[in-house]
């Protein structure tokens, strides 16, 4: 970068070299950024296009995922969940064994042990923190933290089929109400768990109402698993 001294005045670019102006002085620079063309066939950037790849594949199927969460995930009005959703995704993504970079699926991440730890280290209502957790091979839920004044909780069983192609993502519900205050409660061995495939994303959607039957609003919990 260099400043312009002296009568000249302009701004602008001349061949590969730009001027602008900045508190008051004329500043020269090369013209640079990014080459399109390099980016998309250069050796050199091998790497940026299969992250590149990664991550929009990540983005995309995080973009299915949250539809599939609906009408939960409004309750969270959180402007950054698709991005945290993107990240929680590839780190799953590198957890795929048998991809090479560039390849990798969420799908294989998913069938890695560490998974587990990954999804439930993600928190999906920031505003509010976590307040449940589920055991689904105990099938009972737990209620750490219940809101003031709740005296209902609404529980939806959602299971998500990850695979990539469907649009939306299929899914299957089943739906229960909790009097409250509890501390947990059992789900029974009749509410069709059976026929829900095993590589199906189990999710735990809890909402809130108090004693007039109003829900409340911040206080929807998540529990992935």
């Amino acid at each position: 970068m260099a400043e312009l001294v002296g009568l000249l005045k302009f701004k602008g670019k001349i061949d590969d070299l730009s001027f602008y102006k900045m508190n008051g002085k004329i500043i020269m620079r090369k013209s640079g950024g990014f080459d399109g063309e390099k980016i998309l066939k250069d050796e050199k950037y091998v790497n940026v296009r299969k992250n590149a790849s990664e991550f929009g594949r990540c983005s995309k199927f995080g973009a299915k995922l949250r539809r599939a969460l609906q009408p939960f995930v409004k309750d969270f009005r959180d402007p950054i969940l698709h991005g945290r959703v993107a990240k929680m995704l590839h780190d799953l993504m590198k957890l795929d064994p048998v991809s090479s970079k560039g390849e990798r699926t969420v799908q294989l991440g998913l069938q890695h042990a560490e998974s587990g730890k990954i999804l439930d280290g993600f928190v999906w209502n920031t505003g509010d923190g976590k307040r449940c957790r589920y055991d689904y091979d105990k099938r009972t839920l737990f209620f750490d933290r219940i809101p003031e004044r709740s005296m209902k909780a609404v529980v939806t069983l959602r299971f998500i089929n990850p695979d990539e192609v469907q649009d939306p993502l299929e899914f299957v519900d089943i739906v229960f109400e909790v009097s409250l205050p509890c501390s947990e409660c059992s789900i029974a061995e009749e509410e069709g768990f059976e026929s829900v495939p095993a590589h199906y994303l189990k999710f735990a959607l809890i909402r809130f109402y108090d004693a007039d039957g109003f829900l409340m609003a911040g206080k929807t919990a998540v529990v992935m698993g």
